[in-house]
């Protein structure tokens, strides 16, 4: 699946560096894509295949694939951040906004706080920040500080295999065998003769704190651009009726279902690159 036409890394300020991949006329429609946690920019391959008329550039985000990590806790609030930091490395100030699962988060929020950067935003199983009650926050700070102690600590012992990395990936997720190796081939590194994640250990302890629910609306009311809201029939079931207020947030709100599960638009790349160009197109 050859999908991909250029790739790179970008550096930002700070010194780290970000790998992207990129296809589509350069000339065309920018459309800037945001992968899910511990994904990377293979998520969009097959879609990448079957959009036409648009330029794609999907990042690996900091921590994820070939891009550097951070010296620091991965909270939120940093994610959002790091996004603009891209774009203002890349010198885009004016583009599409796509993002799945994390990436719809980041995507979201972004739209809220740079409402005038966003031409319009396509969600795919993600609407909003992640949000808590505010009664849980001293044991949520209390169980992610414990737990930092202990990420040095952990030592994975890598795969004997690529293979037997697919397989541990697709037990983690809803994933076919073709996704799940698209994602993994990306995300490995050998050394002394097994398999290890390129991923950062550190993106797996939970953010300390999360928004209340009133933060996260107040960033879906900020909103201007038109959104795109897709899930999945099988995706996460939260993202249904349970949704409802946060999707009445949102302005300008279309929302969609394509069959499959959380990753649905690795596994229905055609029926989402056809929502997605009908959405664009939309005037």
């Amino acid at each position: 699946m050859n999908a991909w036409e250029r790739h790179g890394e970008l550096r930002l300020a700070d010194g780290r560096t970000i790998a992207w991949q990129a296809s589509g006329d350069p000339q065309a429609p920018l459309i800037v894509a945001l992968h899910g946690w511990l994904d990377n920019s293979e998520s969009f391959r097959p879609l990448a295949a079957h959009l036409h008329g648009y330029q794609l550039v999907a990042f690996d985000l900091p921590g994820h694939g070939h891009s550097s990590h951070k010296s620091s806790p991965y909270v939120f609030i940093d994610w959002v951040d790091d996004l603009h930091r891209i774009t203002v490395a890349a010198g885009w100030s004016r583009f599409i906004l796509l993002g799945h699962s994390l990436g719809a988060l980041v995507a979201s929020a972004y739209a809220g706080v740079f409402p005038e950067r966003v031409e319009r935003l396509i969600l795919l199983e993600g609407l909003g920040p992640l949000s808590q009650p505010d009664s849980t926050v001293p044991a949520q700070i209390r169980r992610v500080l414990e737990r930092r102690l202990n990420t040095a600590r952990r030592q994975h012992p890598g795969f004997a295999s690529a293979a037997q990395a697919v397989a541990a990936r697709r037990q983690v997720g809803d994933l076919d065998e073709a996704s799940a190796t698209l994602i993994v081939e990306r995300n490995l590194k050998e050394q002394d003769g097994r398999f290890g994640w390129r991923s950062d250990p550190a993106l797996r302890e939970q953010s300390p704190l999360r928004m209340s629910e009133g933060q996260a609306l107040a960033l879906l009311h900020a909103i201007t651009a038109p959104v795109l809201f897709i899930r999945g029939s099988h995706g996460f079931p939260e993202l249904g009726e349970a949704a409802d207020v946060r999707r009445a947030a949102i302005s300008q709100l279309r929302c969609e279902k394509i069959a499959g599960g959380h990753h649905f638009h690795m596994e229905s790349p055609a029926d989402t690159a056809l929502c997605i160009e009908k959405f664009c197109a939309l005037r």
